[in-house]
């Protein structure tokens, strides 16, 4: 196992989970989330950072509600604490994704050559503030998940034809150039482009080789990798592979989880994005279990397959919400954002506690114990 891999944790909801009354036990002894990460070989957090969530009466959106200084007093706080930094940039008033990938409200009606301006001064004015707050970041995410385009339907990706692809990336590319140029104006932080779909070779090669004709300005390729969805571990290392061979890249996976039980925390809202009866896109059942044993045993193959990468340039790994408990309060979306982002079909809740590295009671898992050793 390379010794010098960084092992991250992307911990954006916490002042939330602290601030509705959650706790963090190891081996039964009460401590702070940031602590216990780091007494187990946790080195590095990951932040993201949201434009605006909150509705227009200043009622939050949930899921971190992440703004600007809730995300600068945390990213003190692991600074303080010796943990480097990545920065997410959403580019967003919430969540961005394969499915979804909003305009921030103060963003919708502008040209497009005012909102690549607006993109540029966010992404400066943001960073040089976190830096001058003594938070500078590692790293740089110029966008979350952006594998279909970003700023929708803006610069989103249209794959309906050669030429329909073409343009929609000409002007994600003209975005992501904006954020980069200004990363680069302020910060000698590590610039990372993050895609998910880690198994899809071919969907990367296209997104890259259009990355590579337009010249985009990255230093790290980032990965999601859930293997309930992205394919196998086998896939995903032969990607990376490919990636590094064709590009010349380090490899960073900045998400990662897997689940620890498949029991809900709420029987009668049953919220989890994971329960008993998923299956896999073939219909088979996943390798390992959802239990605490078979999340340990994920984790430790993974670390595994990690340490196979080409030239060992896979850099790093981050847990995605190792600690986001499922308290009275706590979920991935409130009513208010559901309306303001029109899926007020779906329901609220704490979706991923059930991913988390602490059990429901906030205990650790076994599963932190194996991620933070090297």
């Amino acid at each position: 196992m390379t010794t010098d891999l960084i092992i991250g944790a992307d911990i954006s909801t916490l002042p939330e989970v602290e601030a509705q009354g959650g706790r963090f036990y190891d081996a039964g002894r009460e401590a702070k989330l940031d602590d216990i990460l780091i007494a187990h070989g946790v080195t590095s957090a990951r932040i993201r950072v949201w434009n605006d969530p909150y509705d227009r009466d200043g009622d939050d959106y949930g899921g971190g509600t992440c703004d600007i200084e809730k995300m600068l007093a945390l990213a003190k706080r692991v600074k303080d604490k010796g943990m480097s930094l990545l920065l997410d940039f959403h580019y967003s008033d919430f969540w961005c994704d394969p499915a979804r990938q909003g305009i921030p409200k103060a963003w919708k009606g502008m040209s497009f050559g005012e909102m690549c301006d607006a993109l540029y001064s966010f992404t400066k004015d943001t960073l040089g503030y976190f830096i001058s707050c003594g938070a500078a970041p590692e790293y740089v995410q110029v966008g979350n998940e952006i594998t279909n385009g970003m700023l929708w339907d803006t610069a989103k990706l249209d794959r309906s034809s050669p030429e329909a692809f073409e343009q929609s990336f000409d002007r994600l590319a003209a975005l992501i150039r904006a954020g980069t140029r200004a990363v680069r104006e302020v910060s000698d932080a590590k610039i990372v482009i993050h895609l998910e779909q880690s198994g899809q070779n071919a969907l990367w090669r296209e997104w890259f080789d259009a990355a590579a004709e337009r010249g985009m300005d990255f230093d790290i390729i980032g990965a999601s990798y859930y293997p309930l969805w992205h394919g196998t571990l086998t896939q995903m290392r032969e990607n990376f592979d490919d990636m590094i061979s064709r590009y010349g890249r380090d490899i960073m996976i900045v998400e990662t989880a897997y689940p620890f039980t498949a029991v809900h925390h709420d029987p009668e809202a049953r919220a989890l994005m994971i329960g008993e009866d998923f299956t896999l896109p073939d219909g088979s059942k996943p390798k390992w279990s959802f239990t605490k044993e078979g999340q340990a045993q994920f984790v430790s193959e993974l670390k595994a397959e990690c340490a196979r990468v080409k030239d060992g340039r896979l850099k790093a790994v981050y847990w995605w919400e190792p600690g986001w408990l499922p308290t009275k309060e706590s979920t991935w979306a409130t009513k208010e954002a559901l309306r303001d982002i029109g899926e007020e079909d779906k329901g609220t809740g704490n979706e991923w506690a059930n991913q988390c590295l602490f059990d429901y009671g906030g205990n650790a898992a076994p599963a932190l114990y194996t991620f933070g050793r090297n």
